[in-house]
C-alpha cells in the first residue's frame, strides 16, 4: 500500500491580516481536486492567534475547508512561544493560551497509525514550559513511542531541532533550546524515530541526525528576506508544501512549489527599529476602504 501525506506549514491566516489568503485559496484549490490521504499543518496556522482566540477560531476554520482528513499542531503564533523568553515581543505560551487552542482547534499533540506507520505530533512550546501538560506530553511520547511496535515512525512538530549546530550551546527562538532539543534527540534516537518533520523558518530542507531525517517545511504564506541580507538562508526560500509518500516501510519526501502560489517577501518588516513581531502582529491592511468606495453603487 501506498499513501500520500502532504505536510503544510506556517498558513498564517488572519480575518484581520489578510495578507496570504491568496495562497491559501491556491492551496484548498489544488488540494480539494487532488485529495491526499491526510494533511498534518506543523503549526502558525495563525499570525496573532495566541493573543486572539477568534484569530485562531478563523484559522481553524479555514483548514476545516479542506476535504482530507487534516491533523494539527500549534506553532509559536498559536499558543504563544516558548520558555523562557530569550527574543522578546510576543506572547509566550501559557495554560490559558493552550486551553484556547485545545478549546477552539483540537488536542495539541497526538498520534495516528498510518498505513505500516505511526505519525506523532508534538506541542513544541510546551517543552520546558513547566505546566503540567509538559511532563504529561513528555510522558505520553516516551509511552507512545515504545509502543510503535513494529511501526516506523514520523515524528511532527512546530520548531526544528536545531539551525546548523546539534551542540550549539547558545538558545534561540528560531529552534528548539539546547536542553530540551538533547532530551529530544536521545528519544528520537532511543525509540529508532525515521523521520522529523517541522517548519517555522520558512525554509526547505533537508538534514539527518543519527538515523533520523530532519525535513523542514515550508511556509505557504510567506518567505522571509528572499535575498538573505538580514536572515541567514538555511534552504530552499520559496512557499510550499512538503509531500511525504510512504510504500510499506519506505519514506520519501520532496519539496513542492505549485506555480499559482505568490511568493510574499516580508523581509522589510525586519528593518523595522521597533522590530519584525511587532510590524508582523500589528501592520493594517491597506485598501479595503478604497475598494468599497470603488464598488459603491452611483
Amino acid at each position: 500500500m501506498t499513501g500520500r501525506i502532504l505536510q503544510i506549514s506556517d498558513t498564517h491566516l488572519s480575518p484581520e491580516r489578510p495578507f496570504f489568503q491568496h495562497n491559501w485559496e491556491v492551496l484548498v484549490e489544488l488540494l480539494n481536486a487532488d485529495p491526499p490521504d491526510l494533511v498534518i499543518c506543523t503549526g502558525d496556522i495563525s499570525i496573532n492567534g495566541a493573543a486572539d482566540e477568534a484569530e485562531l477560531a478563523f484559522a481553524a476554520g479555514q483548514l476545516r475547508r479542506l476535504r482530507s482528513e487534516t491533523l494539527i499542531v500549534p506553532g509559536n503564533h498559536d499558543v504563544g512561544n516558548s520558555l523562557p523568553d530569550v527574543r522578546g515581543g510576543e506572547p509566550l505560551i501559557s495554560a490559558d493560551r493552550l486551553l484556547a487552542f485545545r478549546r477552539t482547534v483540537g488536542p495539541d499533540y497526538w498520534a495516528k497509525d498510518f498505513e505500516r506507520w505511526r505519525l506523532v505530533g508534538l506541542n513544541a512550546m510546551l517543552l520546558g514550559s513547566a505546566l503540567p501538560e509538559d511532563r504529561e506530553q513528555w510522558t505520553w511520547l516516551e509511552e507512545t513511542l515504545a509502543g510503535a511496535g513494529r511501526r516506523k515512525t514520523i515524528v511532527f512538530m512546530h520548531k526544528p531541532l536545531f539551525l546548523n549546530d546539534p551542540d550549539d550551546p547558545v538558545p534561540t527562538q528560531s529552534s528548539m533550546y539546547p536542553e530540551h532539543r538533547r532530551s529530544l534527540i536521545e528519544m528520537l534516537d532511543r525509540h529508532r524515530v525515521s523521520a522529523l518533520a517541522t517548519g517555522h523558518q520558512h525554509d526547505y530542507r533537508r538534514q539527518r541526525i543519527g538515523r533520523t531525517r530532519l525535513i523542514w517545511a515550508p511556509s505557504t504564506a510567506f518567505v522571509i528576506d528572499a535575498s538573505a541580507r538580514l536572515y541567514p538562508r538555511y534552504g530552499t526560500r520559496r512557499v510550499g508544501y512538503v509531500e511525504h509518500r510512504v510504500a510499506g516501510r519506505r519514506l520519501s519526501s520532496r519539496f513542492v512549489e505549485p506555480h499559482l502560489l505568490v511568493n510574499f517577501d516580508v523581509g522589510n518588516w525586519m528593518r523595522d527599529p521597533d522590530g519584525f513581531l511587532a510590524r508582523y502582529a500589528t501592520e493594517p491592511l491597506r485598501g479595503l476602504q478604497l475598494a468599497r468606495q470603488l464598488r459603491a453603487p452611483g
